[in-house]
Order: structure tokens, then sequence, then C-alpha cells
């Protein structure tokens, strides 16, 4: 059940998103319901969030979207290539025929999945590099040991290795040994999504 207040801010979204095509700014949907304090409008994004109403967009100015208008992916036209066959990464072997093929819609695909372009290098030893996309499953726990998306203290979206301490404490690790790691409190740390899959394109 939502208080009287979220029903109105998931009313104004809807209402904007109707008019203008797109999902309003934090600042708009504050001076929209007459709202002052930016972390009031941040809590009751955060509770449409956690009913499922609406699902956050991590690295988009724009970030949030209406749970109702997310694309049902069971209604997708399948992407499918051929399988041509296999080929040595290592020693010198003849490639061997295959006749399959890979359904990439049914790979990457699926419901509260999102996709981010990588932007920096702290990720490289796990062959993740700047420019490469990564597939996000949405949701907002981690194993020990996930690559996760974490937004930290509200605002700062990372893309590290999630280690859970004995202490209670969260350690984003990342890949590359320029970078340091950052043990914070878990309060501060909120999970957006775990890295299901990754895209890379050669072409310009």
């Amino acid at each position: 059940m939502l208080t009287e207040r979220q029903q109105d801010t998931l009313d104004f979204i809807r209402r904007y998103v109707r008019e203008h095509g797109r999902s309003p700014l934090l600042t708009e949907i504050a001076e929209g319901l007459g709202i002052q304090s930016p972390g009031t409008t941040h809590r009751y994004i955060q509770a449409l969030v956690d009913a499922g109403h609406l699902q956050r967009l991590v690295g988009r100015t724009r970030g949030i979207k209406l749970a109702e208008s997310l694309t049902d992916y069971d209604d997708v036209a399948p992407v499918v290539l051929p399988v041509m066959g296999r080929i040595a990464a290592g020693r010198l072997i003849e490639a061997v025929a295959d006749e399959s093929e890979i359904d990439l819609s049914q790979m990457f695909s699926g419901s509260g999945r999102f996709v981010l372009k990588v932007n920096g290098d702290s990720m490289i030893d796990k062959a993740i590099m700047s420019g490469d996309y990564v597939v996000v499953q949405s949701q907002r726990h981690a194993k020990h040991g996930d690559i996760v998306v974490a937004l930290v203290d509200g605002y700062d979206a990372t893309l590290k290795t999630m280690l859970l301490n004995d202490d209670g404490t969260i350690t984003l690790m990342p890949a590359n040994v320029n970078y340091e790691p950052v043990t914070l409190p878990a309060q501060r740390v909120s999970i957006q999504g775990v890295v299901v899959g990754q895209l890379r394109t050669y072409l310009e």
C-alpha cells in the first residue's frame, strides 16, 4: 500500500510521461508536487522503486522508468546468429564445423535487465574494458564476489566486485592494481544490480 503522498508522486510521473514521452527529473517532480526538499522527493522515489512501481536507470540523467512501461521481453523478436564452428584460442587446431544457433535475445534479455556503457579501466583484470557494455540484472541484493552496480551515499555509481566483510562492512574491489579498494559501512552502499553479461563491438 502506498501512502497518499507516494501515490501523488506516482500519478505525477505517469502524467509527465504521457505528456512529454520521457521520465521527469527529480527537480521536476519536486516542483510539480510543491516539495521543497530534494531528500523528501528521493524518499518518495525510493519507496516507489521498493514497491515495484518504478525502476532506476543507473547512469541516466532521467534515471527512473515506470514499471508498467518496461518492455515485455517475451514479445521481443529473437535476435539469432548462426554458430559456424569452434576456433582455437590456444594452440592451433582445426576449426570444427557446427550447425547450431545462438539466440542473443534469450542470452541477454530478461525482465528487469538494462545495459550500461563502461567508462574507465578499473575492471580490466576482469576483462571489462572501457567502452564495453555490461548487461545488468536490476536487484537490490548481491552475493559475495558478484560484480555489481553500486550507488555510494545515494549519488556516486560505480562498477566493482562486492566483498562482504565479517564486520558488516562492504568492500568495493576494483580489478586493476592502479586502483585502491574502498571499504564502507553497508548502509552507505545501495546495490542497483548484478552484472550478468557483457557486450563488445570492434566496429567504429
